[in-house]
């Protein structure tokens, strides 16, 4: 069996879950998983709420995407120019061009 090609747009709550939970479930063997998103700054955003308060500081809540990524998932920090659902492939603004089995979009919502 071919190891297949999974791409997640968007490394927030939502596709770093769903990458760390594929993970788990397939070997790397059996899967490949690629999570693409423009910045490596995750934001716990419910911590936010403590911010202004004092409770929490900025730097608290506030962590690089790679270190909530499970080994084995790799990490895109990269814009997406195109998507080419006709061709199962999608171009990442340095010249990537990345092929997938399973599209995954999580862009979730910017502030």
């Amino acid at each position: 069996m071919a190891r297949k090609q999974i791409v997640i747009l968007g490394g927030g709550t939502g596709g770093t879950m769903t990458a760390n939970r594929l993970r788990r479930r397939f070997d790397s063997d059996e899967a490949e998983i690629h999570v693409v998103d423009r910045d490596d700054r995750h934001v716990y955003q419910p911590g936010l709420l403590f911010v202004p308060f004092g409770l929490a500081q900025l730097e608290e809540i506030v962590r690089p995407r790679r270190r909530q990524l499970r080994n084995g998932v790799i990490f895109h920090e990269n814009e997406v120019e195109e998507v080419w659902t006709e061709r199962d492939e999608l171009l990442l603004d340095d010249g990537t061009v990345l092929s997938y089995d399973a599209l995954v979009v999580a862009s979730g919502v910017r502030l």
